[in-house]
């Protein structure tokens, strides 16, 4: 074991990680943002379109018919609530796509750890340079890449 090649391999590590940190906050959290924004038009669109008056403010839209009112708005991250009336009928998270986590190794010579964190790092760096986003939550389970494809399974149309 070269101490050289240990260091040498230790700052690319950290080269990668701060490269990684950079993509995440350019690319992930800006997509992220907009998502939730194409989401938020998606659904004053949606509730526009059958009729609803529909009223917009600062991360929230409301859709009110007679009696009826839908809201959909964010916590200012990655997390878009849908309430009907004061009850909350949906939770909808932004995610993008990320390497399968992988099972930790123990491994006998340093060289081969920093060689190995390397390439998950440089694995984690496609993913961050071009991510795909999608919706997703806990009442429907299921991947959509779609606002429309959302609001489809929520209201059953």
């Amino acid at each position: 074991m070269s101490t050289t090649e240990i260091k040498d391999l230790q700052a690319e590590l950290i080269h990668l990680k701060e490269k990684n940190k950079q993509l995440y906050e350019n690319n992930v959290l800006t997509g992220m943002k907009i998502k939730v924004d194409e989401f938020l038009a998606s659904f004053e669109d949606y509730f526009r379109e059958r009729g609803f008056v529909v009223r917009t403010s600062h991360h929230s839209v409301t859709a009110a018919y007679d009696s009826l009112e839908f809201k959909a708005f964010t916590n200012d991250g990655n997390d878009i609530f849908i309430m009907k009336d004061r009850e909350q009928i949906a939770s909808i998270s932004v995610k993008y796509n990320t390497p399968n986590q992988s099972a930790s190794y123990t491994f006998d010579h340093m060289i081969d750890q920093l060689k190995w964190e390397i390439k998950k790092e440089q694995t984690l760096s496609s993913y961050l340079e071009t991510p795909e986003y999608f919706y997703t939550g806990s009442e429907f389970g299921r991947r959509y890449e779609h606002p429309l494809a959302v609001l489809d399974s929520i209201f059953h149309v």
